[in-house]
């Protein structure tokens, strides 16, 4: 009997061992990474970089290029008012007056030159008033190295601005001839109005003596 209950005591503690869950054990190492995935879909088109330099340039067409436009026969022009004409109405730029203008703003860091000629024309940026409206300052002294009424006489400002600029010697293909005329004497003549002329510069000679050339 005794050995009968020792069994049954056994077998409880035995079946209670399996309904009570004992202590959590230590969690086990990480296994190894598995393998990555199938590549997902290729994305759009991202925007355009930016344009890289320009490649190098035949020489031989190079020359071509620049000697087509530094010759060619509509470059060929002479007289003030060949160059210096109004072509924009709000700047006025290119009249002699916008050119005057523009200069001693750039020179002072403001527009002082003035707008009105000492007998009342307008030389204010837009107008198209000729060389002889600059010469009422800027013509050449009788007594001094300068204008009669200003710093700079029109030689010592139109010579050195002419032939310091690219656009005029290589654009315009500009020299003395551009501006000037020889008399029969030797004398450089002023060409203030734009002179007819054939590809080479040369003047009609159905209108010589040139029209409006004078000896300064």
């Amino acid at each position: 009997m005794i050995a009968l209950v020792a069994i049954v005591i056994s077998l409880i503690a035995i079946g209670y061992g399996f309904l009570v869950p004992g202590a959590p054990g230590a969690t086990g190492q990480t296994g190894p990474v598995g393998p990555a995935g199938p590549a997902g879909p290729t994305g759009s088109t991202g925007p355009a970089g930016p344009t890289g330099p320009a490649g190098e340039v035949d020489a031989e067409t190079l020359s071509g290029a620049i000697d087509a436009k530094l010759f060619a026969p509509t470059n060929v022009v002479r007289g003030c008012a060949a160059c210096h004409v109004l072509v924009n109405a709000t700047t006025g730029a290119y009249t002699l007056s916008f050119e005057a203008h523009e200069r001693v703003k750039a020179q002072r860091g403001t527009d002082s030159h003035p707008s009105i000629t000492s007998d009342g024309t307008s030389i204010a940026p837009t107008s198209t008033a000729g060389l002889a409206a600059c010469l009422t300052c800027h013509a050449s002294s009788t007594t001094i190295d300068r204008g009669v009424s200003a710093p700079l006489s029109i030689r010592d400002i139109v010579h050195p601005a002419h032939m310091s600029s690219a656009i005029f010697i290589n654009e315009f293909r500009g020299n003395c001839f551009t501006c000037h005329n020889i008399d029969r004497d030797g004398n450089y003549l002023v060409l203030p109005d734009a002179v007819a002329t054939n590809t080479k510069g040369v003047p009609d000679p159905t209108k010589i003596p040139i029209p409006g050339a004078y000896l300064p």
